[in-house]
């Protein structure tokens, strides 16, 4: 049986003061679903956001990052 990933989303956020500083938050997830619910709750106002991923495969451990850069929800 192998052991479930564990994940994390990291969502950076512009300040308005000191200029150039970010805010970030951090989201522990454990499925895809929690992953998906944890963007629809945060991407509002647009964000920076990594998501990082470890787990382990073939006997290894290993770790994913995956960094999309500028992320938010729009209205249609």
């Amino acid at each position: 049986m192998t052991e479930p990933a564990e994940g994390m989303l990291f969502v950076a956020r512009p300040q308005p003061q000191p200029e150039g500083s970010f805010r970030e938050e951090r989201i522990a997830f454990r499925t895809l679903q929690e992953l998906l619910d944890a963007c629809v709750a945060h991407g509002q106002g647009g964000a920076f956001v990594r998501v990082q991923v470890v787990g382990r495969s073939s006997g290894q451990q290993h770790r994913l990052v995956l960094d999309f850069g500028h992320f938010g929800l729009f209205a249609e």
